[in-house]
């Protein structure tokens, strides 16, 4: 007993958001409780609200925006952020900042976990990939290891990367993203890191905020933090980090994977931006989905799946 009560204390999970999100970030708590007992930490952005659910601990996170409008895209029932918006920009490089917060006031080691996410009974292991003793975050892997948008990014030739996304701020910190040869791309919608990295977490936030990026974040950081992240990483040759850990889908994705497509050891495509990772037990959440009804219904159709033991 006791060392589960200090397991507890020194792990955590925690996400972030803006109020737009507080009803799919509830949701994505009670996905998680579902499966896990461990504090979760919300840090809700310019907001009062409170997750009134037990062992979740709400923080008003104040930050100075400028509503300029057109942040979000609406596709049907669902919607996505729009990658243009410098909004959107400021909000989301909160996270080396918020990570910290919770490293200095809550747990030695944390999870960071996206809003929009559905949780597996398999939720906790992502704590069983971490070495504490590495001085920066292991973050997921990435679905595609060059990406592209709006007409730029992608590499033709390994030894030519002039084209990549990642190349202006490459340029601008001097980082050698030719150490990303043969390597992965890490996503930052799931993270684990703790208390050595906060130095890390520092230099990445300062590296959001350099005033040339911020002048123009739609092109020096398309993919936002993790567009100035991935070139920081390589550069230091720091390569360790989690498994491709989630699925993007919805309701229908979860019959598909669990009664259909099966897990074969090898995580694979199986279309665009799709990928099965290689074990059920890695798969630790369903992404993108943001229907508050349909976010429901998965975690009702996830618990029966594995109350008859087909998860």
């Amino acid at each position: 007993m006791i060392l589960n009560v200090s397991f507890f204390m020194n792990k955590a999970f925690i996400l972030h958001a803006n109020e737009k999100y507080f009803d799919i970030i509830y949701t994505a708590i009670l996905s998680i409780k579902q499966y896990s007992n461990l504090p979760i930490y919300v840090y809700l952005i310019n907001s009062d609200k409170k997750i009134d659910i037990n062992g979740v601990t709400t923080i008003k996170w104040d930050l100075n925006l400028k509503n300029k409008g057109n942040n979000y895209i609406q596709d049907g029932n669902n919607f996505y952020i729009n990658r243009s918006s410098s909004e959107i920009y400021n909000i989301l490089i909160q996270k080396p900042l918020v990570t910290k917060h919770a490293l200095e006031n809550f747990a030695d080691v944390v999870a960071y976990i996206d809003s929009d996410s559905i949780a597996t009974p398999y939720v906790e292991n992502i704590f069983n990939y971490y070495d504490e003793s590495k001085s920066y975050p292991y973050f997921g892997e990435g679905i595609y290891d060059y990406l592209h948008y709006n007409g730029r990014g992608g590499a033709m030739d390994p030894n030519d990367l002039s084209t990549t996304l990642e190349q202006p701020v490459s340029e601008l910190f001097k980082l050698n993203q030719y150490n990303r040869v043969g390597k992965r791309y890490r996503q930052t919608g799931y993270f684990i890191t703790g208390k050595n990295s906060i130095e890390f977490l520092e230099e990445w936030y300062w590296m959001l905020n350099h005033p040339t990026i911020l002048k123009n974040p739609a092109y020096y950081a398309p993919y936002h933090e993790e567009t100035i992240l991935n070139p920081l990483l390589w550069d230091r040759n720091f390569y360790n980090g989690l498994p491709l850990v989630y699925l993007n889908g919805t309701l229908e994705t979860i019959d598909e994977v669990y009664n259909n497509l099966g897990f074969t050891g090898v995580s694979r495509e199986i279309r665009s931006w799709l990928k099965l990772p290689s074990n059920k037990e890695e798969l630790l959440f369903f992404h993108g989905e943001k229907n508050i009804e349909v976010r429901n219904r998965m975690i009702t159709k996830i618990k029966q799946l594995y109350e008859t033991r087909t998860i």
